[in-house]
């Protein structure tokens, strides 16, 4: 007769816990859930592992002239002369006038132009004014221009092994109690808290690694250590946060990426959200947020699905949200170690029970230009 798992000692059993940590309280950690639900994960192989990142090329770039330039200067100090090629056809978004590119000096940062090409208009311009490549012209006969190729860039995080405990005497266990039975109990609390442990160590970790008792010991780092761009500043807004501000906003964080985004704000944020937009806010069905509650934000620029995030509270992260595009956040498990519930931990001479949660992960984030943050909302 096959031997079955119902027959085996119990503390040889290894049970998938993977789905089922993700469903124990989902609005405790719902990045954990929503990536794990949405099948939002990468296996890895290595406890050190990478990936590339390849931008196409920056169009986008800003006068860098503190006195800005009158309708006759043909020479533009720019914050990065290095986005440019001779031949370049370059738009001054804010006056429609559009220039040729005739030289650039790396050195100086300086692009040399000629104005009012194609008959614009030539107009002031004012120091942070955007421009953005449009694309080159060429004379019939002309040499190769210039390669200008961006290579592709690795980023590498850890995985991370993180291990919750719970057990209770052979006594506990044989007592008659209310309720649950004490491990069933304990193992359904210890099993959120794990959760939480990989939900705050997915946002807020910091990559390193050491060597504790001999052996290597590493953190993962966590979302946040990979966003540096698109970050709004609420405290700077005279008069705060308001839906103009917030909708202009939108405009940069909808530049990159998927057309459907999700915010996970604090408490003060989605109060403030709920105040001024409650004709566009729209609950979303619970089959497509895995229990996590979700609202629907439409605007022009794309979709906001938001999220309230308990993490975010406190001194530090009480004012912020963090935007994230799903298609480039993955939960990163190495191989064979996804979260388990490993039964029978005690020692042989022990009178008690013990299992043990153990989860080893990683975070992947991808394209920081796809992702944004909000913080000082008061």
């Amino acid at each position: 007769m096959a031997v079955g798992t119902n027959t085996i000692a119990e503390h040889r059993l290894r049970i998938d816990m993977s789905e089922k940590i993700a469903e124990l309280e989902p609005n405790a950690s719902p990045l954990i859930t929503l990536t794990k639900k949405m099948k939002r994960r990468r296996v890895v192989t290595n406890p050190e592992f990478n990936w590339m990142e390849q931008d196409p090329g920056n169009r986008w770039d800003a006068i860098n002239k503190g006195t800005g330039y009158d309708n006759n200067a043909t020479e533009w100090e720019v914050d990065n002369a290095g986005y440019f090629r001779v031949g370049d056809i370059v738009q001054v978004p804010s006056t429609t006038e559009v220039v040729l590119v005739t030289n650039v000096d790396n050195t100086g940062n300086t692009i040399t132009v000629i104005r009012g090409w194609g008959g614009s208009t030539t107009a002031p311009l004012v120091n942070d004014d955007p421009i953005v490549i449009l694309g080159n012209a060429n004379e019939e006969g002309a040499k190769l221009r210039e390669i200008k190729t961006t290579e592709p860039v690795k980023k590498t995080n850890y995985t991370q092994i993180l291990r919750t405990p719970v057990g209770v005497t052979n006594t506990l266990a044989a007592t008659s109690t209310y309720g649950p039975k004490a491990m069933a109990y304990y193992r359904h609390l210890d099993g959120i808290n794990h959760a939480i442990d990989m939900e705050r160590t997915m946002w807020l970790g910091k990559k390193g690694k050491d060597i504790h008792n001999g052996k290597p010991r590493r953190t993962t780092g966590g979302i946040l250590e990979f966003l540096t761009e698109n970050v709004l500043d609420v405290s700077t807004i005279n008069g705060g946060l308001t839906e103009q501000a917030f909708t202009e906003w939108l405009e940069d964080v909808f530049r990159y990426g998927s057309s459907e985004k999700i915010l996970f704000a604090c408490g003060r944020l989605c109060t403030i959200i709920d105040l001024w937009a409650q004709n566009k806010l729209r609950t979303v069905p619970g089959e497509r947020t895995y229990g996590v509650k979700v609202k629907e934000y439409v605007s022009s620029h794309g979709t906001l699905y938001i999220v309230k995030h308990k993490l975010f509270e406190g001194p530090v992260y009480g004012g912020m949200g963090v935007i994230l595009d799903m298609n480039n956040v993955a939960y990163c498990p190495l191989k064979g170690r996804d979260t388990k519930l490993l039964t029978g931990r005690q020692d042989p001479d022990e009178d008690a029970v013990k299992d043990e949660y153990i989860t080893e992960f990683g975070v992947e984030v991808r394209l920081p230009k796809t992702h944004a943050i909000i913080k000082g909302v008061a």
